[in-house]
Formats: C-alpha cells, structure tokens, sequence
C-alpha cells in the first residue's frame, strides 16, 4: 500500500485578538505593506483560503486548541454576540476545544455564548470537543452548559472521513489549565492521563480511526538545555497511540514539530500571528509521520477578507 498524505492547518489561543497583535488604529487589512500590526482574523481568512486551494484534494483538517476568547474589548460582548465561535465557523475550521479562559464568564457564561453563536445561525456550529469534562449533581450552576453537552454541541469526541482517512479528534484540559480558572467551578476536569487513555482506546478499537489527533489546552515550555518539557510530553510519553497533538495554553511557538516516541506535537503561540501547516504521511502499518511543516506568519502581507472584515466591524458596533 502507498503511503498517504494528509494536512492540518492550527491555530490556537486566540485570545479575542480579532484586530491584530499591536495597535488596533494601525491595523488595516484592506491595505498592503502600510502597517506593523500582525494576526487579524480577517487576514486568517484570507490566508486559509489561498492554503486550502493550493492544497487541492488532499485529505485536510482545520483545528484550534482552545482560549479563542478573552483577551481584548470583543470578549466583553462574548455572551451578548458569541463572536469568536461564530468566526471560527465561518472560517471552516473542523473543531475546537475549550480553554481556560473560555470559563472566565463562569459556566453559564460559556453556555450563553455558545448559544448566542447558534442563534446567530450565519455561520456553522464549530464542534467543540471536551474528553474530560465533568458536570456537578449538586449544584445547578452549570446546568445549561451541561444541557448543550446532551445535546451534543459540546462533545467528548469527533470522527471525521476526509479522502479515505478516518480522523478521530479529542479534547483534553490539562491540570495547570484547571487551577488558573477557578470561575470554572462547579465543572471540574477529570484526570487527562486517564481520560486520554480511554479516548485512544474508543477511537482506536471501536471507531477504527486511522489517525488520532488531541486538541490538547495543556501546553510545553522551553528548558534551560533546549529540550521541551510539559504536560503535553508527559501525557504522550505514558499514552501511546496518538499521532499528533495540537497544543496550547503556555503560548509556546514550535518553529519545528516535536517528536516523542510516536506522537508528533505542534502549537504556533497565541493571538492568531501565525497558522501552522502539518503535512503528514501515514505508511501501510499506520504510522503517522511527519513529511513537512511551515509556519505562515500572519502580517501585511496578507489582505483581509473583506466579508470577515465586515463581521468583525460589526462586533466592533457591538463593543
């Protein structure tokens, strides 16, 4: 059997940078080379799309890590607009997971803003994946978020096809992730080892994935000797069976892709500056390899999408 080949295009922690990193008054997306400002998720568009079409017919995911929201002014209208979750959808990205600051509006502020981008209806429901989140019998206070993860709006988990390849996504919380939030009370996060564990094993036996991805808001730092160290390396160094996972949370840029044992890593920093591209390979015994990988920096060079430059515009108003 030939080799196959498949892409993933990430981002993570948006952080509501919507405008750009920098001033916003500098930042002009419908202008080339007259600005400093770098990211605005109107130049993401732009840039997925010409990524996408160059790209053609190979097998693709789009995928963001988690704290798309807080950050800037736009998440002061999070529950009122849903904005964020609402851009990711109309930036066809193929799922998410939850961050910390996600629940710095407490629960049923997540559950207001989920809803208010459902209701918003122009732009598809991005999945968002939570393995390892738990619900509280005794206190009511997370019940409406508890009632979107009934009905699936939240999920444990996600299989997508894409040219033949059967992709199985999860989401996992890590522990520092959980103890910087504690408005996330009275949802809790379940031990993420564990969680991963059964995930790997769901996918692996049940749904009979070729590909494993963790969205994982857990994160690497850089040590004094260079190495990478990290709740994300000691999760795959003890759960074997994940191909990739895409990190966030420490705002860590990995120029280069990290490997441990058979698991590839990868996270692009924070506030939309950079989308990273993850060509892999998959040989005839189903290992995922690495075949190439570019970091796209997100900067005047990039025109704006002028349909996204008007939603943001109009969260803007809102603001």
């Amino acid at each position: 059997a030939a080799e196959r080949r498949f892409v993933i295009l990430h981002t993570n922690d948006w952080q509501s940078r919507l405008l750009g990193y920098g001033p916003n008054s500098e930042y002009t997306p419908a202008v080339l080379e007259d600005d400093q400002t770098v990211g605005g998720v109107a130049r993401l568009a732009s840039l997925l799309r010409e990524r996408r079409a160059a790209l053609g017919e190979l097998p693709l995911l789009t995928l963001d890590a988690g704290d798309f929201s807080m950050g800037t002014l736009f998440h002061t209208v999070a529950r009122e607009e849903g904005g964020e979750l609402r851009l990711l959808g109309a930036l066809g990205y193929d799922a998410t997971t939850l961050g910390n600051h996600e629940f710095d509006f407490r629960p049923a502020g997540l559950a207001r803003m989920i809803v208010a981008a459902q209701r918003a209806g122009d732009a598809p429901d991005v999945p968002i994946l939570a393995s390892n989140i738990r619900f509280s019998e005794q206190s009511a206070e997370d019940d409406v978020l508890e009632a979107l993860y009934r009905a699936g709006r939240i999920q444990p988990y996600r299989v997508l096809e894409r040219g033949g390849l059967r992709f199985g996504l999860f989401g996992l919380m890590g522990r520092d992730a959980v103890e910087v939030s504690p408005l996330m009370a009275p949802v809790t996060f379940a031990d993420p080892l564990a969680a991963a564990r059964d995930m790997v094993r769901l996918l692996r036996e049940q749904e009979r994935v070729d590909v494993v991805i963790l969205l994982s808001h857990m994160g690497v730092s850089a040590q004094p000797d260079g190495s990478w160290r990290g709740e994300d390396v000691e999760l795959v160094e003890q759960v074997p069976g994940i191909d990739l996972v895409i990190g966030a949370h420490s705002h860590s840029l990995l120029r280069e892709p990290l490997r441990v044992n058979d698991t590839t890593l990868v996270q692009v920093g924070s506030e939309i500056q950079y989308l990273g591209e993850l060509h892999m390979t998959l040989d005839a015994q189903g290992r995922a390899r690495v075949a190439e990988y570019r970091l796209h920096a997100i900067d005047d060079r990039i025109p704006g999408d002028p349909a996204i430059g008007q939603r943001v515009a109009a969260l803007q108003q809102a603001v």
